[in-house]
């Protein structure tokens, strides 16, 4: 949004510094402003994020090529060069939002996705879960002792891969043990993410599963999983 306002406060601004007979009507200029915006970009993974930056401005070459003809090129080419331009306002402005998130809604922080756990509730979703219930008191406590680690998603598929299908070592191989067979629902995230929260096996460790990303964070403190009928 910010970017859209500065495009069109420098849209605005150059229209009025243009001759009244020289400017163009405001609705082509918009079009060509936005046409402006259409070139070849090249993509950079940059912050956990891929941002989109612009190289060769295809729009202003298009422009160029109907209207170079035409005596009123001269009074178009200046937004064409604004839409074009824009696109490095859209750049800095992605920089500028990663940077803000970052400091208000920090990724390494369990808190970030498990920001309201009043109405959780815990789900089996593969056979080799036990039968556990959800303490809620417990996690409320222990979410300030999760710290972000890495994930070592290939390994954890060979250990179950290993399980299921028979080895030199493993010719009897038992039922896969699922690492993650219970899934939170109920989990309310700061600033409006969808994110789905698997628990591990143990208790310990939670995999936060966002639109984009994977995080996985670990405690050392006691389970908040109990066992069925159990008082703790």
């Amino acid at each position: 949004m910010l970017a859209w306002m500065v495009l069109a406060f420098w849209f605005w601004r150059t229209c009025k510094a243009q001759p009244i007979e020289e400017r163009p009507d405001r609705w082509k200029i918009m079009i060509t402003v936005l046409t402006g915006l259409f070139s070849f970009s090249i993509n950079l993974p940059m912050f956990d994020e891929v941002l989109t930056l612009a190289i060769l401005p295809l729009g202003v070459w298009i422009l160029y090529g109907i209207l170079k003809r035409n005596e009123r090129w001269q009074a178009y080419r200046k937004y064409a060069w604004i839409g074009f331009l824009g696109n490095y306002i859209f750049f800095g402005a992605a920089i500028l939002a990663i940077g803000l998130s970052g400091l208000f809604y920090p990724k390494d922080s369990i808190e970030t996705y498990l920001a309201d756990i009043s109405n959780v509730e815990l789900i089996p979703i593969h056979p080799s879960g036990k039968e556990v219930d959800l303490n809620i008191t417990k996690l409320e406590e222990s979410l300030v002792t999760f710290e972000r680690e890495h994930g070592n998603v290939v390994q954890w598929y060979e250990e179950i891969r290993e399980q299921k299908w028979p080895t030199e070592e493993n010719k009897e191989p038992e039922k896969a043990q699922e690492k993650f067979p219970y899934l939170l629902t109920g989990v309310k995230a700061k600033a409006g993410k969808n994110v789905q929260v698997y628990v591990e096996l143990d208790g310990k460790g939670l995999l936060v599963t966002s639109e984009d990303h994977q995080y996985y964070f670990r405690s050392n403190t006691a389970s908040f999983l109990k066992e069925r009928g159990s008082e703790e």
